[in-house]
């Protein structure tokens, strides 16, 4: 196994770790996935870094040169090729840094829903969180292909639109 890959490997490790004694009083919720990189499930597309990270599929990312929108893009592959209804998140660290220093990438709509969901449960008064992201994928759809969105076809719906979750038909 390769210098690169034991990193990658621990950094997964430390962050379930991390996540699930700061979010689940380490009762082991979050775990490392077992092989989850290198494209060997999903249809080559790979697995989430962690399991038991509910609604959210992360994408661990331990490097000195950081490339975001690779790491967004290999998470939605993976959400894609899944069918899953996950938020793609991906969480990196530099050499040197502890665990709760980590980056973490969303996209400004996953963001902003998560955000105004905090806000509500603080006492604000702020638009519905469902509304919120609603108003987000709306917006997306009717964006024209040359405008400044990077994403291409790895679009992942997270609330369903019209009774129908990640483009199914609303028979099956």
């Amino acid at each position: 196994m390769s210098k690169q890959k034991r990193k990658g490997d621990g950094y997964e490790r430390e962050l379930a770790k991390w996540l699930d004694a700061n979010l689940f009083d380490s009762v082991g919720q979050i775990t490392r996935t077992p092989l989850s990189g290198g494209g060997s499930h999903v249809d080559g597309a790979g697995k989430a870094d962690l399991q038991g990270t509910p609604t959210v599929w992360v994408e661990a990312k331990r490097t000195e040169k950081f490339s975001p929108y690779a790491a967004m893009e290999q998470a939605e592959r993976g959400i894609k090729a899944s069918r899953s209804d996950e938020m793609p998140v991906v969480m990196q660290r530099r050499n040197g840094m502890t665990t709760e220093s980590s980056m973490v990438v969303m996209r400004l709509g996953d963001w902003a829903a998560l955000y105004s969901s905090w806000l509500s449960d603080c006492g604000y008064r702020v638009t519905d969180p469902e509304e919120v992201l609603s108003q987000v994928l709306a917006q997306e759809e009717y964006m024209p292909r040359h405008a400044a969105d990077d994403r291409g076809d790895n679009v992942v719906r997270l609330l369903p639109q019209n009774g129908v979750l990640n483009g199914e038909d609303e028979d099956s």
